[in-house]
């Protein structure tokens, strides 16, 4: 259950149109507002590419929440200061495209927190008529059912240190490729996503069996299937040790601590809260291509019965699929 406590919207331009920082909260008691602020606050929660951050020593932005956390500030105030900000920012690089800034306070079964989502404008189309004119028009709206919030931050009301739950994506400023939101407006230190962790294992893997393995397609559906296992056992918490333990059952144990200390070098932790959702999306189903075009596409349990599917690898290098008592649907 998510409760909408405060929220406010802030037109923050920078293209010679005057920014307007809301003297007025918005009408949490409407079912237009609360259906809005509800959806988008609702997938920056769930939302597997959420990155986790941290803010940095003595910055201004995290010392302000402190004092609305402490009671020193009001939400308006509060609020308007943190759009002041990111609207100072989008002056300083104009590369930034003019949006709102709605600001709220949120209740949920997790803690409090404090949302701040960037809306973009999307153009859309609208019909306009009268007793003398019938035509179609474009005009600006605010992203909702065709649309999503691309800069958004859930920040963590309770305790000192404030964690944040962020989604953002690079833009180009100046020629370089930045993360303005969390670099620039946040000032904060994040962590890869549940999905970026997972699409990294995946990739590691991937090149693990083929230095390993000669690119045996059934030991990268053991660990794929392996690290479902996991998850559905640990409610979505995956220890890679005993991926690598299942997934390189009767193998020397040298393999298992070189699988371990590849992920671990390339700065995955041996300890991941995944979730089953973005496990099952990453690695339920082993994909094999072939030169030709050929595609091949089965549940990774399945690599590990043999009387399902078979895989022999030729000297040749190439691998012949039989796939066993199969009923057709």
């Amino acid at each position: 259950m998510l409760k909408i406590k405060n929220a406010i919207l802030h037109i923050l331009h920078n293209d010679g149109r005057p920014s307007v920082f809301s003297e007025a909260e918005l009408d949490i008691d409407s079912e237009i507002c609360e259906a809005f602020i509800q959806k988008h606050v609702k997938k920056l929660i769930n939302n597997p590419a959420v990155r986790s951050a941290v803010f940095k020593p003595d910055v201004d932005l995290y010392a302000l929440l402190g004092e609305y956390q402490n009671g020193k500030k009001y939400f308006k105030e509060t609020s308007i200061n943190i759009a002041e900000k990111m609207n100072a920012i989008m002056n300083r690089f104009q590369s930034i495209p003019p949006c709102d800034m709605l600001v709220a306070r949120v209740g949920h079964k997790s803690g409090e927190y404090l949302a701040v989502l960037l809306l973009n404008y999307q153009e859309v189309y609208a019909h306009k008529t009268n007793a003398s004119d019938n035509q179609l028009t474009k005009c600006t709206a605010l992203p909702f059912s065709s649309g999503k919030v691309e800069y958004a931050a859930l920040i963590t009301l309770e305790g000192a240190s404030m964690p944040i739950s962020l989604i953002e994506k690079p833009a180009t400023i100046d020629g370089n490729s930045v993360m303005y939101f969390s670099e620039l407006f946040l000032e904060c230190e994040t962590s890869p996503s549940k999905k970026e962790q997972a699409v990294l294992i995946n990739e590691i893997t991937t090149e693990f069996v083929d230095e390993y393995f000669n690119r045996d397609p059934k030991v990268s559906s053991k660990i794929k299937s392996a690290m479902v296992v996991e998850a559905e056992a640990e409610e979505g918490f995956v220890s890679m040790e005993n991926v690598a333990a299942q997934a390189f059952e009767g193998q020397d144990e040298e393999i298992k601590t070189q699988y371990i200390s590849t992920l671990r070098d390339a700065g995955v932790r041996e300890d991941l809260p995944l979730g089953e959702r973005v496990v099952k999306q990453q690695f339920s189903t082993h994909r094999i291509k072939g030169e030709n075009g050929v595609e091949i596409r089965f549940p990774a349990e399945l690599a590990v019965e043999e009387d399902s599917i078979e895989f022999t690898t030729h000297s040749d290098g190439t691998v012949t699929v039989v796939i066993k008592n199969l009923r057709m649907v």
